[in-house]
């Protein structure tokens, strides 16, 4: 279990007077919320990484009372770092990404919608998610990705793509292709690894989504939903 934010050693970022002033208020009022990292702007907005959210509702709303309205983000903690870094941005679905562990930097391919909102006023949201996190993360269009030419190459041949079944999505599943994701709408649950042949059949810049179906050859004809 990780220790509660009291007994975090310091090493390797120390965390600001802010985030430490912060962290020992929530401390005394939820002694069960387990913190694992502040990043904080005073007056402006925290992020709070957590193991276990459940404990936090009070303890935030009495800290937000007490500094006069601050915004305050609860992010569920992840030893996964890609989902700790889309948690951290507040995105409810992990967008593709690039890591460079050794340099701790990250590079998050998302839409034109996306590119604002989760950079935020002044890049306050981006900022405070990298100092949360340890990586420093860079928000990159999608649609200027080699792996989004491809595909959308791929789609105006009518050829085939490969892809591999990540797992559940709504209405099908979600599915890798090139290093992005994509979604594969279908009735059927396909296993999580499952390799198959798909074309691509819409890409949207501005939401940063594809989506696909099956393969069935040169037939011009999409697959049928079963």
């Amino acid at each position: 279990m990780l220790p509660a934010f009291a007994d975090l050693e310091p090493a390797p970022r120390l965390p600001s007077e802010a985030a430490v002033y912060l962290g020992r208020m929530l401390a005394a009022m939820a002694p069960d919320l387990k913190i694992v990292a502040i990043a904080r702007r005073p007056g402006v907005l925290s992020k709070v990484a957590v193991v276990d959210p459940a404990p936090a509702a009070d303890a935030v709303a009495h800290a937000r009372e007490t500094l006069e309205g601050e915004r305050i983000e609860i992010v569920r903690w992840c030893p996964e770092p890609r989902r700790y870094i889309a948690n951290a941005l507040g995105m409810a679905e992990e967008p593709p990404m690039v890591l460079r562990p050794v340099l701790d930097h990250a590079q998050v391919l998302v839409g034109e919608i996306d590119l604002r909102g989760m950079n935020g006023w002044r890049g306050i949201n981006r900022l405070l998610a990298s100092s949360l996190t340890g990586w420093r993360i860079r928000l990159l269009p999608i649609a200027e990705s080699s792996a989004w030419r491809s595909l959308g190459e791929a789609r105006a041949a009518d050829r085939a793509v490969a892809a591999t079944v990540l797992g559940p999505a709504a209405g099908g599943s979600r599915v890798e292709a090139h290093g992005l994701y994509a979604t594969l709408s279908h009735q059927q649950t396909l296993p999580p690894g499952e390799e198959l042949q798909v074309r691509v059949t819409r890409m949207d810049a501005d939401e940063g989504t594809i989506r696909v179906a099956r393969w069935r050859g040169n037939t011009g004809q999409l697959a049928l939903t079963i």
